[in-house]
């Protein structure tokens, strides 16, 4: 439960049990992983999870899709988000074998994006989901 705990104080939730669900539960979230960054005294900084997306396209590179990604504010500026995509470049093959897609809130530009050769590519659109009788 400890690493679900560390995971919901990163997102500012205090609901472990559902976060340890989701996290085992490979069905609630089919083609994704989910990823988690440690410090050297073994304390969860950062969590992220990759998703592979379907392609159509006969002769397209695979892509991932990186969302959900949480820093512990005090580690913001520290060079965790660049050890994350160095990862993923030498072990996931990102950015050679995968196009990487990542979300982020309207008007952020991550400065790492820019060092590791990402553009804007795509506009998101997000239809929220409501609670049942609730109208758009």
């Amino acid at each position: 439960m400890g690493d679900a705990e560390a995971i919901g104080k990163l997102h500012g939730s205090a609901a472990v049990e559902e976060v340890a669900l989701r996290i085992a539960d490979r069905r609630t979230t089919p083609g994704t992983t989910h990823y988690v960054a440690e410090s050297d005294d073994s304390q969860i900084v950062a969590a992220f999870a990759l998703t592979t997306l379907g392609r159509l396209r006969p002769d397209g590179k695979s892509r991932l899709i990186l969302h959900e990604i949480k820093l512990r504010p005090n580690v913001r500026g520290t060079g965790i988000v660049e050890d994350i995509f160095t990862w993923m470049a030498t072990s996931l093959a990102v950015g050679t074998e995968h196009e990487l897609l990542a979300l982020v809130a309207p008007g952020l530009h991550p400065s790492t994006f820019d060092a590791f050769g990402l553009s804007e590519s795509h506009h998101v659109f997000k239809w929220p989901a409501r609670d049942g009788g609730e109208k758009p």
